[in-house]
């Protein structure tokens, strides 16, 4: 059967958008705002249409290396309504990329290829996937299921939570342990936009120094308002310095009045008197950070998108020197409400490693969530020596960046 479709590049962006948004799979990464927020890359897309309306849809991130080599990279897509147009759609994609000079087109599709449970068991499978996209084109090469949140350019395991009237049920009792501590302890989370960028990006940086990795700064965050603002959100937790002591000096006043009529060295003294000593000790910590923050701080950060009725946590930052208060659990947790409150059915927490065997995934799984695997990366090889150049050139690179961030430390 003849499949009617015609192809244009660079489309007019409403009904690119429009396209992406209402797709199942469609995400901020093929959003044409993602192409304002990663500047250091080209970029271009290309529509299908049939009958007059569009069936498939590509953004690409262009990259161009010495001598003018190019590299097409498609984040989260292709997007295709009707696997009748898939062959064309990447042929034209190939075409496009020949033309322009790219020795591969780099993709990874918004298919999750399994999901497991919070134990790592398989509760859903799509085994078709692979075949399906490497029988796209005979140059199409799969590269693998690795596990490690940085092996590709999009973490290939996302730990995601459905939004439910009950899903605080699924919280564990480290969790809600941890949200009641950080409720009595004062700590408060408020939804801000862009006016608390600032303060974010500040948590930002602390969350880098203190993990020794690179993340993005402020004029990064800036960008992303501007590209997603009526979609992205601040959760900024925070604690009222002045507040806090005036709680302990409340509670010492009130404890040394029982112990000064205590009579016996009962349990209940002795625990009073612990009590009496946390409290002081309390109030001399928050006596160091009001000189050194002020009144009021802000402890946490977290920045939500809002797409396609999923709420992705996309940054997350931390004083840690409030880590105690358990700031995060808070936070996450009143974004879930929210996402709940605007008619979400998933939040998306990110990446995970895939063996499922860190703090990261313990605190991710505690809120209730579970594994999306995604199907991974696929090269569509148009230059096959450059790219096999470029293949075993790219690593160690990698390995001399890593080297020389380590002697900088």
């Amino acid at each position: 059967m003849l499949v009617s479709i015609v192809f244009r590049n660079d489309p007019l962006i409403a009904d690119y958008d429009n396209f992406v948004s209402g797709h199942s799979e469609g995400s901020m990464f093929q959003m044409s705002g993602w192409s304002t927020v990663k500047r250091e890359w080209k970029s271009l897309r290309i529509v299908g249409e049939s009958d007059g309306n569009i069936v498939c849809a590509v953004q690409i991130l262009v990259r161009t290396f010495p001598f003018g080599k190019k590299l097409f990279y498609i984040p989260r897509g292709p997007l295709i309504s009707n696997e009748k147009y898939a062959k064309d759609f990447i042929s034209h994609i190939k075409k496009t990329a020949k033309e322009q000079g790219a020795f591969c087109v780099k993709f990874d599709p918004n298919q999750v290829y399994r999901k497991l449970d919070a134990k790592g068991n398989v509760i859903e499978q799509q085994s078709q996937l692979l075949d399906y996209y490497l029988g796209l084109d005979k140059n199409i090469v799969h590269k693998g299921f690795e596990t490690p949140m940085s092996a590709y350019a999009q973490p290939r395991f996302n730990a995601v939570a459905q939004v439910s009237e009950d899903m605080e049920e699924r919280y564990t009792s480290s969790a809600k342990r941890n949200i009641k501590i950080a409720v009595k302890k004062n700590v408060k989370v408020d939804v801000f936009s862009k006016e608390k960028l600032d303060s974010f990006a500040y948590l930002m940086e602390l969350t880098e120094a203190r993990k020794g990795i690179s993340l993005r700064n402020r004029e990064y965050f800036q960008r992303f308002f501007d590209a997603f603002e009526d979609k992205t959100v601040l959760f900024m937790a925070s604690i009222d310095i002045n507040e806090s002591i005036n709680i302990c000096t409340d509670s010492i006043e009130q404890l040394q009045s029982a112990l000064a009529v205590a009579k016996k060295e009962t349990n209940r003294v002795i625990e009073q008197r612990v009590q009496l000593e946390n409290f002081i000790k309390e109030k001399e910590f928050f006596l160091e950070m009001q000189i050194k923050y002020g009144s009021v701080t802000d402890i946490g950060g977290l920045l939500v998108l809002f797409h396609n009725k999923t709420a992705e946590y996309v940054y997350s930052g931390m004083n840690i020197e409030f880590s105690k208060y358990e700031p995060g659990y808070l936070m996450w947790s009143k974004a879930m409400e929210n996402a709940r409150s605007v008619g979400c059915e998933f939040v998306n927490f990110g990446g995970v490693n895939g063996d499922l065997n860190d703090r990261l995934w313990e605190f991710k799984r505690s809120l209730g969530a579970h594994v999306d695997e995604f199907i991974g990366e696929f090269d569509l090889i148009i230059q096959p020596l450059v790219y096999h150049l470029f293949e075993s050139v790219l690593p160690l690179a990698k390995k001399a960046v890593r080297k020389l961030k380590q002697l900088k430390k």
